[in-house]
């Protein structure tokens, strides 16, 4: 059964230095990839299936491509259907992608484009186990690493120091 549990963005406090802004996770999951500029969570399908704003913006577009429903961990999910939520800020543009998985059929997007997003807001959700993309701009610094497990809009998964 798809859970929303309610969270609180949490000040960053003493965890970094000097950091100007921070990403926070997107989805509640396991980090199945870590790169420069992006970061990839798989949602179990007990995980919670809400998709928040990983950062404050203006949602500039929000684009569905229409594609298949292999399981959302393999490299052959490229091909999935997903909704694709860009985010405006004024650190560069951050891409929240919503890929549906094998069981998945639905992604609700809860937004519209010109809406201003706090960091933590819903997005939306994606209807059982399935995966969540965000890129971001090369100025951020991915602080998770591959096979950590993350929660949305509490987890730090990039900064900007």
């Amino acid at each position: 059964m798809p859970r929303t549990p309610p969270r609180q963005v949490e000040e960053m406090g003493e965890l970094f230095e000097d950091v100007r802004e921070f990403l926070v996770s997107p989805a509640s999951g396991k980090v199945i990839q870590a790169g420069d500029d992006h970061v990839s969570i798989f949602m179990h399908i007990y995980n919670p299936h809400v998709t928040v704003a990983p950062i404050n913006g203006i949602v500039k577009r929000i684009r569905y491509e229409k594609g298949g429903f292999k399981p959302a961990f393999m490299r052959s999910s490229r091909s999935n259907s997903r909704n694709i939520v860009e985010i405006s800020t004024s650190f560069g543009d951050v891409r929240v992608i919503q890929i549906a998985g094998f069981f998945t059929r639905k992604i609700i997007c809860s937004v519209r484009v010109g809406q201003m997003v706090a960091k933590g807001f819903k997005l939306g959700k994606i209807c059982f186990g399935s995966r969540v993309d965000v890129e971001f701009p090369p100025d951020f610094n991915v602080v998770v690493r591959e096979k950590e497990k993350v929660k949305h809009g509490k987890s730090v998964i990039a900064v900007l120091l």
